[in-house]
């Protein structure tokens, strides 16, 4: 049962939340090398592998047999917003700056959360209701510090850009969800990576990669490796734990994000700048961090 194993959800939501923190500056470097559509190949064909290896290993491939026309489609319908959301999330990343793109993509766990709530029927007490509301009221001052310096810099294709990336992650999440009565987790995630790896091969530049330095390729391997980890422990969360607490836990992305950039930032200031945070994007951020605590706990 999923309350059974709430503190499990619990720490493979925190797991992908420090995996999802650390991906955006990797990307960031990773995009001096390669376009976005090469880049998002590597890292499916990476992910499809790894995962294949488990299913086969946990003889798991037998799922697949008895599943019926309208869960196929659920499942290629499902691939495809995923590679939607990777491909929109990487070229919104190269209209604005890492911060700001986490910022934004920020609107997909929201929209999971709704969607736990509205489809899934799932319910929370008025004490996680509390939560709730202080991660709404949170996202708001932190997105009111960092909207005045997105506008500054002229991100408006952008932000639509990370919308559209945001609402196709919400849309795979729920698919992703949905499929978890007949499908093992690692059995969605190898459809869909195998799906994307073919899809994005003719898409995919595969010939110009003799300049790339050896950090880049680090950046590369890191992002593809990131892949593995964040979306397993992100399906295994959803196997445990209802959709919208998953969603209030994803809420601290953000936060971790930009500790991680500044950190990064700090000492290797020749490789990717800070971003300025002000007063009132760090209230928001306590008002964040204090919500999800709220918004997750079991009762």
């Amino acid at each position: 049962m999923i309350e059974e194993n709430w503190r499990k959800g619990l720490l493979l939501s925190l797991i992908t939340v420090l995996f999802w923190s650390t991906l955006p500056v990797a990307l960031k470097l990773s995009l001096g090398a390669t376009d976005a559509m090469t880049l998002t190949w590597f890292r499916f064909l990476t992910a499809g592998v790894f995962t294949a290896v488990i299913i086969i290993i946990r003889n798991k491939a037998a799922e697949f047999k008895g599943l019926k026309t309208a869960q196929w489609i659920w499942l290629c319908l499902g691939a495809v917003m995923l590679i939607g959301n990777y491909v929109l999330f990487l070229v919104g990343m190269e209209m604005t700056s890492p911060a700001n793109a986490q910022v934004f993509i920020q609107l997909a766990p929201l929209l999971m959360t709704l969607g736990g709530v509205f489809i899934f029927k799932e319910s929370f007490s008025r004490f996680q209701m509390f939560g709730v509301v202080a991660i709404v009221i949170g996202l708001s001052l932190f997105f009111s510090d960092q909207i005045q310096q997105i506008i500054k810099s002229d991100y408006t294709t952008g932000i639509w850009v990370m919308f559209a990336a945001a609402l196709s992650w919400a849309i795979y999440a729920l698919i992703q969800k949905k499929l978890a009565t007949v499908l093992s987790s690692q059995s969605i995630l190898c459809f869909i990576y195998a799906f994307a790896t073919v899809g994005l091969f003719f898409w995919s530049d595969l010939d110009n990669h003799a300049n790339i330095s050896s950090l880049q390729w680090w950046a590369i391997a890191y992002a593809c490796i990131n892949t593995v980890i964040a979306y397993g422990a992100f399906a295994e969360a959803l196997n445990h734990w209802n959709a919208s607490r998953v969603g209030m836990v994803l809420a601290l992305t953000p936060v971790t994000t930009l500790l991680f950039i500044n950190t990064f930032a700090y000492f290797f200031p020749h490789l990717l700048a800070a971003e300025k945070i002000e007063v009132v994007g760090y209230m928001g951020m306590v008002c964040i961090v204090f919500g999800s605590m709220l918004a997750s706990m079991k009762k």
